[in-house]
C-alpha cells in the first residue's frame, strides 16, 4: 500500500549514531558468514539448530531487550506485535525453506535463487516505505547480483526434481525480503534488541514446532549446544541483530545486499578454517559481490522508514 504524504512528513529525523552504519553492516556481514562453518561442524538437523540458536540468542539479548522494555521501545502495540509475529514467520520461513531446498537442487542454484531478494526489496521498499535509493545502490545491486550469478553458474542444472528445490529457494528469498521490509518499518520506533529478541523468540518457537511435528525433537549434544551458542553469539547477535540495528540508519535494500556478501566471505573463512579451496568462479563472483556492497554503502544514510498505513 502506498505511503500517504502525511506519513512521510511525520517521519522524525534519525538520531545520529556514534557508530558508523556502514561499518556495522560490514562487520555484521562478516559475522553472519561464519554460519555455514558452525552449522557444518554441528552436523545436526536444521530445525534443532535453528530453535537452539535462536533461543540462546534471546537469552544473550535479554538484558538489552529489558532495557528497551523499560524505555518503551519494545513491541507493545497490537500493530507492532502483529508485524513482529509476521517477521518471525518470515525469518523462520527463510531458514526452513532454504534449508529444505538443498535436498532437491544444487547448492549453486539454491544460493542464486535465495539471493535474488534485493530485486524484491528495492521496488517494495520504494512502494511501501517511500525509500529512494541512489544510483550507487542500484549500481551496487547490479554488481552483487552479477557476482552471485558468476559464483553459481558452474553448477546449475535443470530437471524436475531441481524445480522443487528452486521454488523452495525462491520462497526462502521472498521470506527474507518480507522480514527485512518489516524490520525497516518497525526499527523507526523500536529498539534493535527488543525487536530482535521478540522476533527470535517467535522463530525459535516455530522451529521447535517443526522439529516436534517432524519427529526430530531431541536434546542436543554438548558439541551441538556449544556450536549453537557460537551461532547465537557471533552470527545472530553480532550478525543479524547488528543488521537489524542498521535498518534504522540505512535502506532495506542495502541490508538485503549485505546478505549477498555471506557466500564469498564464507568461502574465504572455509579456506582459512577448514582448508576448503574455493573454485575460481567463487573468487571472481565474490569480488563483484563485495565491490557491489561497498558501492551501495557509499549512498547517504537513510531516514527512518515512514509508517506503512
Amino acid at each position: 500500500m502506498p505511503v500517504p504524504a502525511h506519513a512521510a512528513s511525520q517521519t522524525r529525523a534519525p538520531r545520529r549514531s556514534p557508530f558508523p552504519a556502514s561499518l556495522g553492516v560490514a562487520g555484521a556481514t562478516l559475522a553472519v558468514s561464519f554460519s555455514a562453518i558452525f552449522i557444518r561442524l554441528a552436523g545436526s538437523d536444521a530445525a534443532t539448530i535453528v530453535w537452539l540458536r535462536m533461543s540462546l540468542a534471546v537469552l544473550l539479548l535479554a538484558p538489552f531487550a529489558a532495557r528497551d522494555v523499560r524505555l518503551r521501545r519494545a513491541p507493545r502495540e497490537r500493530r507492532d506485535l502483529g508485524l513482529v509475529a509476521a517477521g518471525a514467520v518470515f525469518l523462520a520461513g527463510h531458514f526452513l525453506f532454504w534449508t529444505a531446498s538443498l535436498a532437491y537442487t544444487s547448492v549453486a542454484a539454491s544460493v542464486l535463487l535465495v539471493s535474488l531478494h534485493p530485486l524484491v526489496v528495492a521496488p517494495l521498499g520504494r512502494r511501501l516505505l517511500g525509500e529512494r535509493p541512489g544510483a550507487a545502490t542500484y549500481a551496487g545491486m547490479g554488481l552483487a547480483v552479477a557476482g552471485t550469478l558468476i559464483t553459481c553458474a558452474g553448477d546449475l542444472r535443470v530437471d524436475a526434481r531441481a524445480l522443487t528445490g528452486d521454488l523452495l529457494a525462491i520462497a526462502g528469498g521472498l521470506c527474507l525480503a518480507g522480514y527485512l521490509l518489516i524490520g525497516r518499518n518497525l526499527r523507526s520506533s523500536l529498539g534493535a534488541a527488543g525487536y530482535s529478541a521478540a522476533v527470535y523468540a517467535g522463530v525459535a518457537a516455530a522451529a521447535a514446532a517443526v522439529a516436534a511435528a517432524g519427529g526430530t525433537a531431541h536434546l542436543p549434544s554438548l558439541r551441538v549446544a556449544a556450536l549453537c551458542l557460537a551461532l547465537a553469539a557471533v552470527c545472530t547477535v553480532a550478525g543479524h541483530t547488528v543488521l537489524n540495528w542498521a535498518l534504522r540508519h540505512v535502506r532495506a535494500v542495502t541490508v538485503s545486499l549485505a546478505f549477498l556478501g555471506e557466500p564469498p566471505l564464507a568461502a574465504l573463512l572455509a579456506l582459512a578454517i577448514l582448508g576448503a579451496v574455493p573454485p575460481v568462479t567463487t573468487v571472481a563472483g565474490g569480488v563483484l559481490i563485495l565491490a557491489g556492497l561497498a558501492l551501495a554503502l557509499r549512498d547517504p544514510p537513510a531516514l527512518p522508514a515512514p509508517l506503512v498505513s
